[in-house]
């Protein structure tokens, strides 16, 4: 009996391994996480600074619906998708002058 109990604690503990590592597979890549955070700053920024132009504030919005399509791709683990539209973000925000 105390055979049958070593033997499934440790095909438990198998399993337990064996179910995380697609998990830590699956996260964003370093990468990845800096441009989310490097476009939610700009977009921050510039969104204190509340552009009054009606054309600079359509670009705003449009980059905020860029970051968060972004952000819901990264939760969905569609990475490549999250990266394009963070870029788009990143690249309308550069657009808007200081």
């Amino acid at each position: 009996m105390r055979v049958r109990a070593r033997l499934f604690a440790a095909i438990a503990a198998l399993a337990a391994i064996v179910d995380t590592r697609p998990a830590m597979a699956a996260s964003p890549s370093p990468d990845l996480a800096r441009l989310e955070r490097q476009v939610s700053l700009q977009l921050a920024h510039v969104r204190d600074r509340g552009p009054t132009d009606p054309a600079k504030r359509k670009q705003l919005f449009d980059a905020s619906q860029f970051e968060q399509q972004g952000e819901a791709a990264i939760k969905a683990g569609d990475y490549k998708s999250a990266e394009d539209s963070l870029l788009k973000a990143q690249a309308i925000l550069r657009q808007l002058p200081d």
